[in-house]
C-alpha cells in the first residue's frame, strides 16, 4: 500500500506538468540537435512552453511557502491538470511520429506516414494547449494577492516516514478523485494492492503520519506525533498521549493538519480498545471530525476505508496504466541508454503495470547492467523450475492472482541473486520463512557461533532487496506473506523445505525457555512461530528429538497458562517421541508423562490420571531415586488426583508424605514444598466436619494457607501466579470459617491480578469468582451473588460449552441464588430444566460435588411449582 499521501494537489498538479512539458521539450530538443528542423505546428510550442514551465516552478516554490491562497490554487488546478493531461498526450504521439537518432531510412518513411494520420489530433491538442498556457502565462505574469484570513501555526511539520519519491510518477484520476473526496468531507480513504507508491505534500498544514497496523503501532506513532509537535505534558513517561492528542487536533486554533492513518489492513483494529483513560477509546474516536483537519486512510481493506472515511466514497487503486508504468520504469533505468518502447511496454505488460515489480525489476536490470531483452527472457527462460513456480497459484482477496505471479517472478531473481553472492543471506532467509512472518527476533536467526559483521551483512542485504523489513521496534524483523509463499514454494521445488523446516524447530527447541512464570514474557513472544513449526511434518529421523524437546516445553508453558487440552496433547506427542528416540525409562519421557498426567487431572480424568502416574513410578524412582523431586512431583500429583475424585483421606496420606519428603530434603522455603504445603491445607479444609479426627480443622488449613502464603510471596513478590494461587485458596479457607470479610478481600484481589495477568475468562479464576459468589450469598448479597454467578455461566458457556460440567455447576449456583433472593422463578425453572438435560454427563462427571447437582435442580422445581400454586390461590 502507498505509503503517507500528505498533501492534495494543487503542488502535486504543478510538478505533475513541469514533469509532463519538460519531457516534451527534451524530445524536441533531441529531434532539433540530429540537424532536423522542428515541425512547423511545433514552433510556437517549443518557444513559449519553457517561459511557462519556468513561471509555474516558481509557482511551486510560493505556493511551498504559502504564499498561494486557496482561492487561486482552486482556480488554477483545472487549467493545470487539463494542460497536462493534453502534453501527456501529445509526447505519446511524439514517440510515436517524431525519428529517433538511430532510426533507419524506412522507419523514418514509416513515422512520416504515421505524422500524416495524427496531424489532426496533433492539431487539436496544440489548440487546447495554447489556451491553456495563455492563461498560465497570464497568471505567472501577474502573480496573486492571498485575501481572507490564513491559519499559520508557529510549528509546522511533516512525518511522512520517507521524502517524496523523486521516481514519482502522477496518477491524475486518483488524484482528481482523492480531491473531490477530501473537498467535499475532509477525509478520504484510498485502497488496493501494496506497493501503489504515491506520495505529496500541501506545505501549509501539518503533515501527521499514523501507523495503524496495530493498536502498539498507532499508540506509539501518536505518541511521536506529540513528542514532535511537543505538546505539553507529552515528555512525561506517564501521560495519555491519546488523549493529548485528541484534544490538539480538535483545537482549532493549532491551524489545519493532515492525519495519514497509514496501513490500516486490520478490520478489528477499529474495534480494538485503546489505553486510554480519559481519552479516545477506539480508533474512530481518535480523529475528530473538524473543518481545519483533513484525514488520509490507507489500507488494503476496503472495509476499514468505508468505516474510517466516507462510507461509499473508498477510492480503490487499480494498477498503472501502460504509460504510467512504462514511465515509471524509464525514471529508474540508467538515462544515458536508449530502450525501445516496445520492449518497455513488453516487460511493463509481464509485470501486469505492478509499482512493486516493476522497481525490483528496474533495480535488478540496473545493478547488473542487464538490458530489457535480456531480463525479459530471464522470466521466459526459467526451466523445469520456474515453469513449476508460474504454474502455482497464490490467492490474496485483496491482490488478485495474476498480479501475484508477476511479482513473484521477480522475487525469484532476487532470491537466485542472493544465493549467488551470499550464501549466509539465502540460508537466513530461508529460516525465516519457516517461522510466523512477523516478529522474527535476531536471535533465532543468528547461529551460535557467527561473527557480528557477517550477520550484519546478511541482514542488510536482504533488507537492500526489499524481501525482509525492520519492524517500527527495531527488534525484530518481518517478511510479506507473498515472499513467505513465495521463498516457501522456490525451497519446495529445490527439495529442501522439509529441511528448512526441521531446522527451524531445531532453533526453537534450543531457544524456547523452560515455560515457568519468570520466562512468560519470552515464551509468548515465540509462542506464534510454535504454532507454525508445530505444524510441518515429515521430518527426518534426527528432528524428532529436538522436535519432542519442543512440545515437552511448551506443554509445561501451556499448563501453567491453563491451556490444559493443548498442554495433554503436546506432552502426550513429546512423550511418544521420547519413548521412540530414548527408550520407555528416559527421563524426559517420564516428566512428560507427569505432564500429561497433570493436564488429564484439570482435564476431569482424575482417576486416569492416578493411574498413569502409579504406572511410571517404579521407573521414577528407579531412575531417580524415591525422594528425587520429580518422583516425589508424581506422588504429590497422585495425592492431588485422589482429592480431586473425592478421596480425601487417601489424598491426605500421600500429600503428607510428600511434603514432609520435600520439606526435609529441599527445605521449607522451597517452591516444590511450598506447593506440596499448599495442595495439603486445600485438602485439609474440604469437608472438614466429616474428616476433623483425620486430617485437622479448617482453623489449621487457614493457619498452614497463611503460613505458605507468607513464605511464596517473600521468594516470588506479590504478583507471582504461585502466590495468586495460595491467596485465592486462602479466601476458600477463610470463607469456610465464616470469615466472609477478609475472604471476600482476598478474593476481589485475587481475581482481579488473575485478570491483570490471564485476562478475562480464565478457567481458574472463573473458579475464584463462583467462590466469591458463594461468600456474597452466605452473607445475604444475592444481588451481588446472582450478577457474578451470570458473568461466569456466561464465560464458561462460551469457552467450556453448555455441556461441561463447570458450565452446568454455574447453572445450578445461579438457580439456588434465584431461589434464596425470591426473584425471577420463571429463571429458576429455565436453569433447572437445562440442568437436568445433561444427567448424563453430570452421571459421568468424576467431580465430588456431583451427587449435589441433579437433587438440587429438582428441588428447585419443587419450589417453582410450589410458588405458582401460591400464585394461584392468592388470585
Amino acid at each position: 500500500m502507498a505509503e503517507a499521501i500528505a498533501a492534495i494537489s494543487f503542488v502535486s498538479a504543478v510538478i505533475s506538468l513541469v514533469d509532463a512539458g519538460s519531457r516534451v521539450l527534451s524530445r524536441l530538443h533531441e529531434f532539433s540537435e540530429a540537424s532536423q528542423e522542428i515541425p512547423e505546428s511545433f514552433k510556437h510550442l517549443n518557444a513559449q512552453l519553457p517561459i511557462v514551465l519556468d513561471g509555474l516552478r516558481r509557482t511551486e516554490a510560493r505556493a511551498k511557502a504559502g504564499h498561494v491562497d486557496k482561492r487561486t490554487q482552486e482556480a488554477l488546478i483545472p487549467t493545470i491538470q487539463g494542460c497536462r493531461d493534453r502534453v501527456a498526450d501529445l509526447y505519446d504521439i511524439l514517440e510515436d511520429v517524431l525519428p529517433s537518432k538511430k532510426d533507419s531510412s524506412f522507419d523514418r518513411a514509416i513515422k512520416a506516414a504515421k505524422s500524416l494520420s495524427k496531424d489532426k489530433k496533433v492539431q487539436k491538442l496544440l489548440k487546447d494547449i495554447d489556451s491553456y498556457l495563455t492563461s498560465l502565462t497570464f497568471h505567472n505574469t501577474s502573480g496573486d494577492a492571498p485575501t481572507g484570513r490564513r491559519d499559520v501555526p508557529v510549528r509546522r511539520i511533516n512525518m511522512t516516514p520517507t521524502d517524496r519519491d523523486k521516481n514519482f510518477v502522477d496518477r491524475p484520476d486518483i488524484f482528481r478523485a482523492l480531491d473531490v473526496t477530501m473537498k467535499e468531507y475532509g477525509r478520504a480513504a484510498v485502497a488496493g494492492i501494496g506497493g501503489v507508491g504515491f506520495r505529496e505534500r500541501d506545505p501549509s498544514s501539518n503533515v501527521l503520519w499514523v501507523h495503524a497496523g496495530s493498536v502498539s503501532k498507532l499508540v506509539q506513532s501518536c505518541k511521536d506525533i506529540c513528542d514532535k509537535l511537543q505538546l505539553p505534558g507529552c515528555s512525561d513517561p506517564q501521560s495519555d498521549s491519546l488523549r493529548i492528542l485528541h484534544a490538539w487536533l480538535s483545537e482549532e486554533t493549532n491551524g489545519s493538519w493532515i492525519l495519514v492513518v497509514d496501513n490500516a489492513d486490520d478490520l478489528n483494529i477499529l474495534e480494538k480498545r485503546l489505553p486510554s483513560e480519559n481519552g479516545p477509546q477506539t480508533l474512530l474516536q481518535l480523529v475528530p471530525y473538524r473543518e481545519h483537519g483533513k484525514v488520509l486512510v490507507t489500507t488494503r481493506d476496503r472495509r476499514v476505508g468505508e468505516r474510517l472515511a466516507v462510507r461509499g466514497r473508498t477510492i480503490i487503486i487499480p494498477p498503472m496504466s501502460m504509460r504510467e508504468g512504462r514511465t515509471l520504469l524509464v525514471s529508474y533505468l540508467p538515462k544515458e541508454r536508449d530502450y525501445e518502447k516496445g520492449g518497455l511496454d513488453e516487460l511493463v505488460e509481464t509485470l501486469d503495470c505492478l509499482p512493486l515489480a516493476i522497481s525490483q525489476a528496474a533495480a535488478y536490470m540496473t545493478e547488473n547492467f542487464m538490458d530489457v531483452s535480456d531480463y525479459i527472457s530471464l522470466l521466459e527462460e526459467g526451466g523445469d523450475e520456474m515453469e513449476a513456480l508460474l504454474n502455482e497459484s497464490f490467492s490474496d482477496a485483496r491482490r488478485g492472482e495474476a498480479a501475484d505471479n508477476s511479482v513473484l517472478k521477480t522475487w525469484k531473481l532476487s532470491f537466485d541473486l542472493i544465493t549467488h553472492r551470499f550464501s549466509r543471506a539465502a540460508d537466513m532467509l530461508s529460516l525465516m520463512a519457516m517461522f510466523d512472518r512477523q516478529g522474527v527476533s535476531e536471535d533465532l536467526l543468528r547461529k551460535e557461533v557467527e561473527l557480528k559483521h557477517v550477520f550484519s551483512k546478511a541482514l542488510a542485504m536482504l533488507q537492500n532487496f526489499s524481501l525482509i523489513g525492520r519492524s517500527t521496534d527495531g527488534k525484530s524483523y518481518y517478511m510479506h506473506r507473498l515472499i513467505q509463499i513465495a521463498i516457501r514454494t522456490w525451497l519446495q521445488l529445490k527439495g529442501t523445505l522439509s529441511v528448512w523446516e526441521g531446522e527451524a524447530v531445531l532453533v526453537l527447541s534450543t531457544r524456547f525457555p523452560s515455560g515457568d512464570y519468570e520466562t512468560w514474557p519470552a515464551c509468548e513472544t515465540l509462542m506464534p512461530h510454535v504454532r507454525v513449526v508445530l505444524e510441518y511434518e515429515g521430518f527426518p529421523r534426527d528432528v524428532l528429538l529436538p522436535r519432542a524437546e519442543l512440545l515437552h516445553k511448551v506443554a509445561w508453558f501451556d499448563r501453567r497458562q491453563d491451556r490444559w487440552q493443548l498442554a495433554y496433547d503436546r506432552a502426550e506427542e513429546a512423550a511418544a517421541l521420547f519413548k521412540l528416540m530414548l527408550g520407555p525409562d528416559a527421563r524426559q519421557m517420564l516428566s512428560s508423562k507427569v505432564t500429561l498426567a497433570d493436564s488429564l487431572i484439570e482435564l476431569e480424568k482424575p482417576r486416569e490420571a492416578e493411574q498413569l502416574l502409579a504406572d511410571i513410578l517404579p521407573a521414577m524412582e528407579q531412575v531417580y531415586g524415591p525422594n528425587h523431586i520429580e518422583t516425589l512431583r508424581n506422588k504429590g500429583n497422585q495425592g492431588w488426583a485422589r482429592f480431586r475424585y473425592g478421596d480425601f483421606e487417601g489424598a491426605d496420606a500421600m500429600l503428607l508424605e510428600v511434603a514432609a519428603a520435600r520439606e526435609k530434603t529441599l527445605g521449607f522455603m522451597h517452591p516444590s514444598t511450598l506447593l506440596a504445603l499448599n495442595n495439603l491445607a486445600v485438602n485439609m479444609h474440604s469437608e472438614p466436619l466429616a474428616r476433623l479426627e483425620t486430617i485437622g480443622s479448617e482453623i489449621e488449613a487457614v493457619a498452614l494457607g497463611r503460613k505458605v502464603l507468607a513464605a511464596r510471596q517473600q521468594l516470588f513478590g506479590p504478583k507471582h501466579t504461585d502466590v495468586l494461587e495460595i491467596q485465592g485458596n486462602l479466601g476458600d479457607f477463610l470463607a469456610n470459617i465464616e470469615e466472609f470479610e477478609e475472604a471476600e478481600k482476598l478474593y476481589s484481589k485475587t481475581i482481579s491480578e488473575r485478570e491483570e495477568l490471564f485476562g478475562p475468562g480464565n478457567p481458574w479464576t472463573l473458579t475464584l469468582m463462583h467462590n466469591l459468589a458463594v461468600c456474597y450469598s452466605n452473607q445475604g448479597k444475592y444481588e451481588e451473588a446472582i450478577k457474578i454467578n451470570k458473568a461466569v455461566l456466561s464465560s464458561r458457556i462460551k469457552t467450556l460449552g453448555e455441556d461441561h460440567i463447570d458450565t452446568l455447576l454455574s447453572r445450578s449456583n445461579l438457580s439456588t441464588e434465584l431461589v434464596n433472593s425470591g426473584t425471577d422463578w420463571e429463571e429458576v425453572a429455565l436453569q433447572a430444566r437445562l440442568i437436568l438435560s445433561y444427567r448424563d454427563v453430570i452421571e459421568k462427571s468424576q467431580r465430588p460435588f456431583k451427587s449435589s447437582i441433579i437433587p438440587a435442580a429438582k428441588s428447585h422445581l419443587r419450589e417453582v411449582h410450589r410458588q405458582h400454586l401460591e400464585a394461584q390461590s392468592a388470585e
